[in-house]
């Protein structure tokens, strides 16, 4: 009954110390997922998704920079762009490809610095996270090619 009592105390003390993502997550698999996928995981970890759907990314790279990027990605994973509309200097993209349907805004924040909204729409009512962060990886791969393993010359 002891030990029950001291479990009962102190997930309660976890709730409302800090929240439910203090129990729900072990901190051994934060560490792991901060550490994992290495290039990969540093870009979702920039990412942000919103409640409905949209993924955001800001970039250190000038908008036509990220322009360029953005249609190698799709031409990379042969997405077909249907349509372009620069309003200013705001940039939108729209493009599709097997039931999806996918909407980039670039929008310039300085000369240098582009902030990427991208929503990746299934079968018109749902919203794909999962292949709006693999673009938003491969643009990222494009604009900050990784360096090569070749070894240099002397």
């Amino acid at each position: 009954m002891v030990r029950f009592a001291l479990l009962v105390l102190a997930l309660a003390s976890a709730l409302s110390c800090s929240g439910c993502a203090a129990v729900a997550i072990p901190p051994a698999a934060v560490g792991a997922a901060a550490v994992s996928g290495s290039a990969g995981g540093l870009v979702r970890a920039g990412t942000e998704y919103t409640m409905a759907g949209a993924a955001y990314r800001t970039f250190s790279s000038p908008v036509k920079d990220v322009y360029e990027a953005v249609h190698e990605t799709f031409q990379k994973l042969e997405i077909t762009p249907t349509s372009e509309s620069f309003d200013g200097a705001d940039v939108t993209i729209h493009g599709t490809a097997i039931d999806r349907k996918f909407t980039v805004k670039l929008d310039p924040i300085t000369p240098a610095l582009t902030r990427m909204k991208l929503v990746v729409s299934q079968h018109g009512i749902g919203k794909d996270r999962a292949t709006a962060g693999e673009i938003i990886s491969q643009v990222e791969q494009r604009l900050h090619p990784a360096p090569s393993a070749s070894p240099p010359n002397d």
